[in-house]
């Protein structure tokens, strides 16, 4: 993950890897189930919430950070993305 590169068709002032992403979206999750337990009464568990984030790109592995607009060009890519990834 740490190859991949997000966002290869963006300029951006920094590069940031899918493995970079992963760990940043999974800390906000892990966060967010905690203050949500905490300020709402919620019964979450934020090991779950850190690796479900973790794992959210993980079909980018084979793929490489597809743009959106790829994805969802035509009903018959975004069925076939949704089935094998």
């Amino acid at each position: 993950m740490k190859l991949i590169q997000r966002w290869p068709l963006m300029y951006n002032v920094s590069s940031e890897n899918v493995q970079e992403y992963s760990l940043q979206v999974a800390m906000v999750a892990h966060s967010l189930a905690i203050i949500a337990n905490h300020k709402f009464g919620k019964s979450l568990f934020p090991e779950r919430a850190a690796t479900i984030a973790i794992f959210h790109d993980a079909s980018e592995i084979i793929t490489g950070d597809l743009p959106t607009p790829v994805k969802y060009f035509n009903k018959e890519i975004e069925a076939e993305y949704k089935i094998r990834y």
